[in-house]
């Protein structure tokens, strides 16, 4: 007799939580290692045009974070309608402008491309 319990598939799991938001976003990228220090420098000067098209498409509380040991940087905002507020993002200027610009500290071939990870937990 098998006593083992069995578990929906995790991509179902995922996709039925009700843990999961709609205005949350949590994602990663990966930096190549030897790029760190200038790419954080980059960071301690985002353009104001950058920052202001943030806040006009809707992020706020925004932040990164670094795992130096790795270049893993996890990204965290929130907005009233995160796809939205990445739709609006993706549509500006000043961001192909800045994301062209942030391509060369990231780990070929797709270490610049959000990795948006699932919420399956949150406390208030």
């Amino acid at each position: 007799m098998d006593n083992e319990v069995q578990f929906p598939p995790l991509s179902h799991q995922l996709a039925a939580t009700t843990q999961k938001s709609p205005t949350r976003c949590c994602f990663l990228l990966h930096v190549r290692p030897e790029r760190l220090p200038e790419y954080i420098d980059v960071h301690q000067h985002v353009w104001d045009e950058m920052r202001q098209a943030l806040t006009d498409s809707g992020w706020r509380n925004y932040s990164l974070f670094l795992q130096p040991d790795t270049g893993m940087v996890v990204g965290y905002f929130e907005s009233d309608d995160v796809d939205a507020a990445q739709a609006a993002m993706a549509d500006t200027d000043v961001n192909s402008r800045w994301q062209a610009e942030m391509a060369q500290y990231f780990v070929a071939p797709d270490g610049g491309t959000n990795e948006v990870l699932p919420q399956y937990f949150y406390l208030a």
